[in-house]
């Protein structure tokens, strides 16, 4: 498997500005300001919380057009209002924000066109070395499945999603995978939290608040020890505790796994086996990439790679994401009717209760990243040795607003 990330430096991101109208440079008159936010080694949620507290504003009063990753170097605009924007450059530890323009309102999700990405790729064998200008060429006429990628389901814990729960009407076991599975990113803190409320689960009662450090769990424990609440008042407060931008994210993961899972019916039902590519990630998976193999002159026959392209182009150009709504049944592809209409009665209830709300927006079924290109890979500094050579590269390309840089690099490489 090749590498990304060896260091932020090696992924990096620049988000394409909106299209012309919504940012206008230099203009300090429009009620609210706009920023370059140049930031490495942040999580873009966890940053603004901090420049909050820098420059003292409300952290709702940030808008952005999209989450960019942690573990990359990334460039992307925010706004503010105009009344509480710093009139000269900002800057802190890994991280830089500067005066860029005015806009007529803030920036929200999807206003931007996509996304450059230059990622530096390790680890490549031989064969793979060998074999990347055709799939190369192969990607930029046949295009991949616009999958979500692994990414989007960081919440998922024990095979399970906390949005799923929530659909499936069990509160309780969506509070009690945040407040107690272990997660790759969590920090000692969080991690020694999860382990007592894992030994003490159920028995909330019996513990110490004092006793847990993460300050957003001790809120949420703190809703749901209330005794002045019934136990279901108790838990709805608790749910009510947990950041909306996480709420969020719960119910678009369990969103994108069902829509992975429609994708992934099409594709299955459109190809022979011996032409896809399967790959695992766990929840929300596998991803299935159509694919011509290639010869013994490492290329593949040109008939069938447009054979894999007339398909592509005759499964659905756009899948609507799902929601629970009755009123966009009939606007579902039958798989998605099919898993929609297995939810029970509690989770309908459920989501009624909590107050949960979904975009229907439309997402391409298939993705063609542009200006594709590869550096001349050379042997890898970092990996490897003199009996089993690695290779690195540079890849850049644009996707859109949306897409996965990694759903690429898998086509590629894996």
């Amino acid at each position: 498997m090749v590498k990304i990330r060896t260091t932020p430096e090696e992924f990096l991101v620049e988000e394409q500005p909106p299209p012309p109208g919504l940012i206008t440079e230099d203009d300090t008159k429009l009620p609210f300001a706009v920023f370059e936010l140049t930031k490495t080694g942040w999580e873009t949620q966890a940053l603004l919380s901090v420049i909050s507290k820098k420059i003292g504003i409300p952290v709702s009063s940030w808008g952005i057009s999209g989450l960019k990753d942690k573990r990359s170097v990334t460039s992307q605009l925010i706004t503010i209002p105009r009344n509480y924007a710093p009139k000269n450059k900002v800057h802190g530890n890994g991280w830089t924000m500067t005066p860029f323009g005015g806009a007529e309102r803030p920036l929200k999700s999807g206003d931007h066109r996509g996304n450059r990405f230059t990622i530096t790729v390790r680890d490549i064998i031989h064969r793979d070395v060998q074999l990347l200008p055709s799939r190369i060429a192969q990607v930029k006429s046949v295009g991949i499945p616009n999958w979500f990628d692994s990414q989007r389901f960081g919440s998922a814990s024990e095979g399970f999603l906390p949005g799923q729960m929530l659909i499936s009407g069990d509160l309780e076991g969506a509070m009690r995978l945040h407040l107690t599975s272990p997660q790759p990113s969590d920090r000692s803190s969080r991690r020694r939290d999860k382990k007592k409320l894992r030994l003490l689960w159920p028995n909330l009662d019996e513990l110490e608040l004092e006793s847990i450090q993460y300050k957003p769990f001790k809120e949420i424990l703190r809703a749901w020890k209330d005794k002045s609440n019934t136990p279901h008042e108790a838990m709805m407060a608790a749910y009510s505790a947990v950041p909306r931008s996480l709420r969020g994210l719960w119910i678009s993961a369990w969103q994108s796994e069902i829509w992975n899972g429609v994708l992934r019916d099409i594709i299955l039902s459109s190809y022979p086996d011996h032409l896809l590519r399967c790959i695992e990630i766990g929840v929300g998976g596998p991803l299935l990439y159509p694919r011509a193999p290639v010869g013994r002159r490492g290329r593949a026959k040109r008939s069938l790679i447009e054979n894999i392209a007339q398909t592509l182009n005759t499964i659905p150009q756009v899948l609507e994401m799902p929601t629970l709504d009755e009123t966009r049944m009939g606007h579902m592809h039958p798989s998605m009717q099919e898993r929609i209409t297995s939810i029970r009665r509690e989770g309908h209830q459920m989501v009624k209760s909590l107050g949960i709300k979904m975009s229907n927006h439309e997402r391409n079924t298939v993705v063609f990243p542009t200006d594709l290109e590869a550096s001349e890979p050379i042997l890898d500094d970092l990996n490897g040795s003199s009996k089993h050579k690695r290779w690195k590269c540079t890849l850049s390309f644009d996707l859109p607003s949306g897409s996965y840089a990694t759903n690429v690099i898998k086509r590629l490489f894996q």
